[in-house]
């Protein structure tokens, strides 16, 4: 089954199809390095045109953040998640978001730790096109842990961003 894709990359979106093959889009990103986007088109940032590509492969660590569609609520892996705001910088992009959360329990436990995207909802993502400050709401945007410049997150969330510097409200 086709699944909408919108992956943001350096100066440039892609927009088209992938096939997740059952699973969610974050599973089939953080299971590979790359995936075929079909029927894909990019857009460039700073020249503001659209290009029909055909089918292509997206290297995932070139992905900062890919708008996430498709079945994924409010429980995580059969428990009530709750969710923490957070504002994150990956390169020429930041975004805020909810980050989902176990009661009683790190932010770590519900990721795979050798998985690179996040799941933010009721996401905002913020970047420049055509010179031009854009803003682009979101119900689920999964961002690269290994891309982050930093994020702003209570202390209490801080072990679950390794390797990223974190910024919280006493920094």
């Amino acid at each position: 089954m086709l699944t909408p894709f919108i992956g943001y990359s350096i100066g440039r979106r892609f927009i088209g199809h992938v096939d997740c093959g059952g699973d969610r889009l974050a599973e089939l990103l953080n299971g590979g390095n790359s995936l075929i986007v079909r029927d894909a088109f990019v857009e460039t940032f700073d020249e503001d045109t659209i290009t029909h590509l055909g089918d292509v492969t997206v290297d995932r660590s070139t992905l900062y953040a890919v708008e996430a569609r498709g079945r994924r609520g409010e429980e995580v892996d059969g428990i009530h998640a709750e969710r923490r705001r957070i504002h994150v910088s990956l390169g020429p992009y930041a975004a805020l978001g909810l980050l989902p959360e176990a009661p009683d329990q790190m932010v770590l436990p519900l990721f795979d730790p050798n998985g690179s995207m996040i799941r933010l909802s009721d996401a905002t993502l913020g970047y420049t096109s055509g010179g031009v400050p854009r803003l682009r709401d979101v119900n689920s945007l999964l961002v690269n842990r290994d891309l982050m410049d930093w994020v702003r997150a209570c202390e209490d969330d801080a072990p679950a961003f390794t390797g990223v510097p974190v910024v919280t409200d006493r920094s």
